[in-house]
């Protein structure tokens, strides 16, 4: 260990606890030896009398296992994210905001491979809501070596960000039911409700809803007219399986959309048609996005896209690892 001026000492590991007297009041440590000095100490320390610190040198230092902690979820936390106080050097992240959880999982391998840290999280591409624990990870002895928490460090950079949280969206929407039952009075149409009250639970509101026939013409052109408007979602349901009467996916095919995938390896809800044209997703969803309130494709796909993330067709077919949802009663 070396003896250093305090204002010196940010960014250094501490060598020994510094004790906080008040008398009648309190005497304990103030920080504890393997504290990583941060710049709003220095005041706090100087303000006990501590113009000289403690600490260890790089090829000494090991690091307390709350500080590891801390240091270790900071450094694999990226956007929208906060940290809990440690326990035991467990250490939490927490959502700042609803929105949907992003993993480098190579990253995360590599953390983990490491001897004495350990981290786990929600799911890729999970839906969170704010506030909402989303990892917690640890060290495993008492204390790591520094030469450790580099590597760790040295990952999260390359890696960066492993842990990220990207952000439920405004967004403006457009849902089209199509089917000609509803246009001839046959058949009342109830399931977009239920879409509805959905995208209205993750703070969204249908600007735009026409009924529509199984006629790919019209549905290609209603299609262009929203995106012309500037609806950035545009969401038609209804007439999107392999039936006679179906047109939903011609009709989208005929917008001059990039079709990313037309069936999911999900259930329920594999009959789900994704594309894009400029700056809209347009989607064809399956009857089960309206007859459930949740646990579909479309409750599991449509927090990403709200994010104003693209999926690629990759992503998707890597959905059928947990795509068996498996849905009550459908």
């Amino acid at each position: 260990m070396e003896k250093i001026k305090t204002e010196d000492a940010v960014g250094k590991i501490l060598g020994a606890d510094v004790t906080e007297i008040i008398p009648g009041v309190k005497k304990g440590p103030l920080f504890k030896r393997g504290h990583i000095i941060e710049e709003s100490d220095v005041e706090k320390l100087l303000s006990i009398g501590k113009h000289y610190v403690w600490v260890f040198g790089e090829d000494e230092g090991f690091i307390h296992e709350d500080d590891a902690g801390k240091e270790l979820m900071k450094a694999v936390s990226g956007n929208n994210l906060k940290l809990s106080s440690p326990s035991e050097s467990k250490v939490k992240l927490y959502a700042e905001k609803t929105g949907v959880l992003f993993l480098n999982k190579e990253g995360l391998f590599k953390i983990n491979s490491l001897p004495d840290s350990r981290v786990a999280t929600k799911r890729h591409f999970t839906l969170v809501r704010e506030n909402s624990p989303v990892a917690i990870g640890k060290v495993m002895p008492v204390e790591i070596p520094v030469s450790e928490m580099e590597e760790i460090k040295k990952i999260a950079k390359e890696f960066y960000p492993i842990v990220d949280l990207k952000p439920v969206k405004k967004n403006r929407i457009a849902v089209f039911p199509v089917g000609n039952e509803f246009i001839e009075g046959r058949r009342k149409e109830t399931m977009s409700y239920k879409v509805k009250e959905y995208l209205e639970s993750l703070g969204q509101t249908v600007e735009r809803k026409d009924m529509l026939p199984d006629d790919e013409e019209k549905i290609a052109s209603v299609g262009k007219e929203a995106i012309s408007e500037g609806f950035n979602i545009i969401i038609y349901m209804g007439g999107i399986s392999v039936d006679p009467d179906d047109r939903t996916a011609a009709g989208i095919r005929k917008i001059g959309v990039n079709e990313v995938i037309y069936g999911v390896p999900m259930w329920p809800g594999t009959t789900f048609l994704i594309s894009y044209k400029e700056n809209s997703i347009i989607l064809g969803i399956p009857s089960s996005s309206g007859l459930a309130k949740s646990g579909t494709s479309f409750h599991r796909i449509m927090p990403i896209l709200l994010t104003g993330y693209r999926l690629s067709k990759e992503e998707i077919l890597n959905m059928a690892d947990g795509g068996f949802i498996d849905a009550a009663n459908l």
